[in-house]
């Protein structure tokens, strides 16, 4: 367990913290729309362990791309894994906070000049969009 508290805690931690935000959910994934960007957000464990790790796993499409993928974060074109560490409420808040923030291409492209989501797999199609 982390921090004492099991997994099924935790995926139950973040789904009412992802609620009172009034963050939606599409086809089992969590929808965080921006004026140009919407974010999907998926929770994944590193195994069925009750102590296992999890992560957010986070995309970005960008509305000038089409239509929205209807396979989740990993059919984004940006897709990264962010750590879910401390309290699992607390932590999917912090991310709708960020992930809100970033609503714009523009936006975008500033965060990862910045550093954010250096790691993130970013399409092509995306990268020129950013100006990358």
């Amino acid at each position: 367990m982390v921090g004492g508290v099991d997994q099924k805690a935790r995926r139950a931690a973040v789904t009412k913290a992802l609620r009172a935000r009034k963050v939606a959910l599409r086809k089992g994934h969590w929808r965080i729309p921006g004026p140009e960007i919407t974010w999907i957000v998926d929770l994944r464990a590193d195994g069925p362990a009750p102590a296992a790790a999890m992560r957010f796993e986070i995309g970005a499409w960008a509305s000038a791309l089409g239509p929205e993928p209807d396979g989740g974060a990993v059919d984004c074109a940006l897709l990264a894994d962010v750590l879910l560490e401390g309290e699992a409420g607390a932590a999917a808040t912090a991310l709708v906070d960020r992930l809100a923030e970033l609503g714009t291409v523009e936006s975008l492209a500033a965060a990862r000049s910045r550093g954010d989501f250096a790691d993130a797999y970013v399409d092509r199609d995306l990268r020129e969009l950013m100006g990358e």
